[in-house]
């Protein structure tokens, strides 16, 4: 069985506890995988679970908003985690997949620009490919959107990226940084969710 990390949404309860969730979706999505999906949260001893665990790659998942967009301490916390996870996850070379929340949080560390748009929430978008991807030549996907903010730029590291028509950044990936980027949440369902599914499992390598 291959370890893949994921982070978490977090939130306050009633009894102002922070609770930190995933979707049972993303245990559906890699249950035919051979995949240990493992939660990730913040502890003292986070960095010693990596190098136990030696995982394959680490997802960083969707849910809440980044803290400067929506500023609030459960955003802040998972902000503060994240960012640091992210840069041991860069330096340690290992695969990184960002989803909705994700991506705009690697969007933010790479001071790309980050703001609010309509019509980008429980909407299909139809995404068309300008080149091959991965030695496939595939020219739309359709795609799930459940967000509010929205990428208009990354830097050139970010070697292949497809736009919405509206030219906001729904899919981005860098080979030598290991990272797969996508607006749309590749664990919901999804119009070409067969590609999808091969999208993630292949930069995975599982």
């Amino acid at each position: 069985m291959k370890n893949i990390l994921i982070t978490c949404r977090s939130n306050y309860n009633k009894h102002g506890e922070l609770i930190w969730s995933l979707e049972n979706n993303w245990y559906e999505f890699f249950k035919r995988r051979k995949v240990n999906l493992i939660p990730i949260t913040p502890s003292k001893k986070f960095k010693d679970q990596l190098k136990q665990l030696k995982p394959r790659g680490i997802i960083f998942s969707g849910g809440n908003d980044l803290n400067f967009l929506n500023k609030n301490k459960a955003n802040l916390i998972r902000d503060k985690f994240e960012l640091k996870l992210l840069k041991i996850a860069l330096k340690n070379k290992l695969p990184i997949l960002g989803v909705c929340r994700g991506f705009q949080l690697i969007a933010y560390f790479y001071k790309s620009k980050i703001f609010k748009k309509n019509n980008h929430v429980r909407k299909i978008h139809t995404l068309k490919f300008n080149r091959k991807f991965k030695e496939k030549l595939i020219k739309t996907i359709k795609v799930n959107s459940f967000h509010n903010f929205v990428i208009s730029n990354l830097p050139k590291i970010f070697d292949f990226i497809v736009r919405d028509k509206d030219q906001t950044i729904e899919l981005a990936y860098s080979k030598k940084l290991k990272i797969l980027n996508t607006m749309f949440h590749p664990e919901r369902k999804n119009g070409s969710q067969n590609y999808i599914n091969q999208l993630v499992f292949s930069h995975f390598k599982i």
